[in-house]
């Protein structure tokens, strides 16, 4: 694990991420990540925070950090490419192809371990929450996310992932107070 000073809560939910199989952990990171494009990583864990007219909610995305409005979207777009690639080379059957579409990732079939995870994620409070983006993002960006050989989209040319787990934590600090 690379973040420090984190919760049992996240401990547990990194340690199980690092145990499951390449395609449940892309699966993993497409849901997360296409919650963080519609918002639903936010401080009250409302579905569509867009409607809700309260002042002390506080919704982290990649803006929010100081990156371009549709830079996750991109981000998805190349990794439901990856999975679907990656479903074909290791003859994983789906009924549809997964596809992004306007922010929104579809043709997802989870599995139960997937589900698990998924689970252990959302009763994550929204500190806990930034936590994992910070140790997916870290992962990802040094390339010991995936156990294969994966060719991945860096998040930023600038930027490392420990410079955007800062972001993230500056991000996190802010609204603590």
């Amino acid at each position: 694990m690379y973040i420090t000073n984190s919760t049992e809560n996240v401990r547990e939910l990194i340690e199980k991420l690092d145990d499951i199989k390449d395609i449940s952990k892309m699966r993993f990171l497409l849901y997360i990540f296409n919650l963080l494009n519609n918002d639903q990583i936010n401080s009250k864990n409302e579905v569509n925070p867009k409607l809700v007219e309260d002042e002390e909610l506080d919704i982290f995305n990649f803006p929010a950090i100081g990156f371009a409005e549709n830079y996750i979207t991109t981000f998805l777009q190349y990794n439901v490419m990856v999975y679907n690639i990656f479903c074909k080379h290791n003859n994983i059957k789906q009924e549809l192809n997964a596809y992004e579409e306007e922010g929104n990732v579809f043709g997802i079939e989870y599995d139960d371990e997937d589900k698990e995870l998924i689970s252990l994620f959302e009763k994550l409070s929204f500190e806990e929450k930034l936590d994992i983006f910070k140790e997916v993002v870290i992962k990802y960006d040094n390339e010991t996310y995936f156990r294969e050989r994966i060719t991945m989209l860096t998040f930023d040319s600038d930027k490392s992932g420990y410079d955007i787990a800062r972001l993230i934590d500056d991000y996190k600090n802010k609204t603590n107070k």
